[in-house]
């Protein structure tokens, strides 16, 4: 008799979910999955099918808005409602949470799921990419581009908060060590300088990059594009759609739009500021 289950992710779930992303054509994501596990805002579901893990999801609590991401199934298992499973399983770990909102962002295949179950669409992202650089970006005068550090966090997620309309604080923090500001001359938060822009990845072909200006943000894609050196063929920002400005400024600095993506809530509409958003921790997290 086929028995299907779900459960929270175990250390030892990990090598068959990275071999089964792997097979499905996401890549790497042993370190990915790792960080997840290890973060305490997240919640991390697996599918299993005859003691065999078939399926993820995953629920992601900011605040007031929790995100549904990484609901994958193996690809010799779909069509048999495993995804749909996973993604209810989630969202209701994000009611438990609290969350007024529901948001994803979603692929083709997934969208029709979402469709039925009151999923709107909120904006599209449009994916934009360059290539990595062999050189380090040089910031703009008056400007000093910086590793981010623990006293930085907070000017980090004030920002965070007026482009997304989220507390992601639970995930930030935890990336600092490996992020990095772009600051006014002062160069130090604490201290009085002003943060004009952060970044922060977990994914070496994407990050969250918010800034309110687009010169300060095209440094920070450029750092991005620099980290990626070596590792990915290509590296990818995400402008809101309806920041048309933003995304045509990119193109003229070199960024190649490739496709438009559905950013989809269910819930309370989020009160974000679109026009500050350059990139995407990754489709799972916005």
């Amino acid at each position: 008799m086929t028995t299907f289950e779900i459960r929270d992710m175990a250390q030892d779930d990990i090598a068959p979910a990275v071999a089964m992303y792997r097979a499905g054509g996401w890549g790497e994501r042993r370190e990915y999955l790792e960080w997840m596990l290890a973060t305490p805002a997240i919640q991390v579901l697996v599918g299993v099918r005859d003691g065999a893990v078939v399926a993820t999801g995953m629920a992601s609590i900011h605040g007031s808005v929790g995100w549904v991401g990484s609901i994958f199934v193996d690809r010799t298992m779909r069509s048999q409602g495993y995804g749909r499973a996973l993604t209810d399983a989630v969202c209701a770990r994000i009611d438990a949470a609290g969350c007024g909102t529901q948001a994803l962002i979603a692929s083709p295949y997934g969208k029709p799921i979402y469709d039925t179950m009151g999923f709107r669409v909120d904006a599209q992202y449009q994916i934009l990419e360059a290539e990595p650089l062999q050189a380090a970006p040089t910031p703009p005068p008056h400007r000093i581009l910086r590793p981010m550090t623990p006293a930085d966090v907070d000017a980090a997620c004030a920002l965070d908060r007026r482009a997304t309309g989220e507390d992601r604080r639970g995930v930030i923090a935890t990336l600092a060590g490996s992020g990095w500001v772009l600051m006014d001359s002062e160069g130090v938060a604490a201290s009085g300088g002003k943060m004009r822009g952060f970044l922060v990845s977990i994914l070496a072909d994407s990050a969250t990059v918010i800034a309110p200006d687009v010169d300060d943000a095209a440094v920070l894609l450029e750092q991005l594009r620099w980290l990626g050196r070596g590792k990915v063929k290509t590296v990818k920002a995400a402008v809101p759609d309806i920041h048309e400005a933003g995304w045509r400024g990119l193109e003229e600095r070199g960024w190649s739009p490739t496709f438009q993506t559905p950013r989809m809530l269910r819930g309370a509409t989020i009160d974000w500021d679109p026009t500050m958003i350059w990139s995407i921790l990754s489709f799972g997290f916005g």
